[in-house]
């Protein structure tokens, strides 16, 4: 009963592959009529044709595609290794002398330039070994016992450089000289820094940073050039690359290019209390000279009154008890009397209590008269007097160290 119907079904089908051919076309009278002699066959013959055509289909593509996964490996690689090998692992800038010492690790010759001329450091950036000499070369792979092995034709002595070809000399004396940081100016002065901040002074009517070309390690064609409002922005700004500008001392209306100088500053010309570093709530607070910090130990601690301790100085204790401690010890030979001696062994503890809703203590009173005059010595918009007090390195809201 079987044959009759796949007899059936088979010349249906090719009834059918008949009409479609016309209408559609070869491609798609291939399509129907595998599909008619898929139905006149059993299902391990047509899993089995289908895996052959699959294996041979796959044995072609993968023969096509290990030859081209080959050719491209081979030049992703080499590529990649060119890249590894031309760019710079501090700059990441293409090399196009490399620097090798004894250690032969290799940099760009920029950046070894720039450790041994301006860094005055002679370490390897990779092992921290010392390097006596280097050799600028092109050979990415000669080490510098090779390099070294015959007579180089240039060489500088006060860096202990050498070079194996003109061109790698020429640029880095060019590098060392003052040159002209202004586009399209090929100025180059041999005295200094003086002649070409004339220079840029009168030819370009512009101005480096002092501040940047004294503590900045760059050379003098990476500077950069201000007119007199962009020089005063970058010193209260910056430039918007990052640099947030320069702080000043409020008290002595002198820059400097950090926060460490200013933080070093302050910490040698200036005053601290001690008190409150201890406690943690005036680390970064300076007092301009010791009157000031003295104002603030009499509104905010309780200092020894004894002429002895008011000519030592920084004589000054954070409560009572402390302050009847060390008058008992220091001062207790000049207190004369045993009920003296007894009354003064005597902690008094002074408790206040608000009876009523929105009352003030004392110590709040006082607490809010030190406030009040803290105000009135330092008003907003008042330039006649310099503020008494500087935070400096205080984090502000985005957590930027500021002064």
């Amino acid at each position: 009963m079987d044959a009759p119907v796949f007899a059936v079904d088979q010349t249906a089908s090719m009834t059918t592959n008949a009409r479609t051919t016309t209408a559609a076309g070869p491609n798609r009278n291939q399509g129907q009529a595998s599909k008619g002699a898929n139905r006149g066959r059993s299902t391990k013959q047509i899993s089995k044709s289908r895996k052959d055509a699959s294996r041979g289909r796959n044995s072609n593509s993968s023969g096509v595609n290990r030859g081209d996964t080959r050719t491209s490996g081979a030049t992703d690689t080499g590529k990649e290794e060119e890249e590894e090998e031309d760019v710079c692992f501090i700059c990441a800038d293409p090399v196009e002398f490399y620097a090798v010492g004894a250690c032969n690790h290799r940099t760009c010759f920029r950046c070894n330039m720039r450790l041994r001329a301006l860094f005055k450091s002679k370490a390897c950036p990779y092992c921290k070994s010392e390097m006596e000499s280097v050799v600028y070369t092109r050979n990415p792979e000669a080490t510098h016992d090779e390099l070294s092995k015959d007579t180089l034709p240039f060489s500088d002595e006060s860096l202990n450089i050498k070079f194996d070809c003109e061109e790698a000399y020429v640029k880095s004396m060019y590098i060392l000289q003052f040159n002209c940081p202004h586009d399209k100016c090929q100025y180059v002065d041999g005295g200094g820094w003086k002649g070409l901040k004339a220079h840029v002074g009168n030819d370009h009517t512009l101005q480096f940073c002092d501040l940047c070309v004294k503590n900045k390690m760059s050379f003098s064609h990476e500077h950069r050039l201000y007119t007199k409002a962009q020089l005063r922005a970058h010193y209260s700004r910056g430039d918007g690359t990052g640099f947030t500008g320069h702080p000043q001392c409020d008290f002595c209306r002198i820059a400097f290019y950090d926060n460490d100088q200013l933080f070093d500053h302050c910490r040698q010309k200036h005053e601290q209390c001690f008190i409150c570093v201890r406690n943690g709530t005036g680390r970064h607070v300076y007092f301009a000279d010791y009157p000031a910090l003295e104002k603030h130990f009499n509104n905010d601690h309780v200092p020894c009154r004894h002429a002895f301790c008011l000519e030592k100085k920084f004589v000054v204790f954070e409560n009572d008890i402390d302050l009847q401690s060390h008058e008992l010890e220091v001062h207790g030979s000049s207190i004369v009397g045993q009920r003296a001696r007894r009354e003064a062994k005597q902690v008094s503890i002074n408790l206040q209590y608000a009876t009523n809703r929105g009352a003030v203590t004392n110590s709040d009173a006082a607490s809010g008269s030190r406030s009040s005059a803290g105000s009135s010595r330092n008003r907003p918009g008042d330039t006649s007097q310099r503020p008494s007090t500087m935070t400096v390195n205080g984090p502000d809201a985005a957590g930027v160290s500021i002064a």
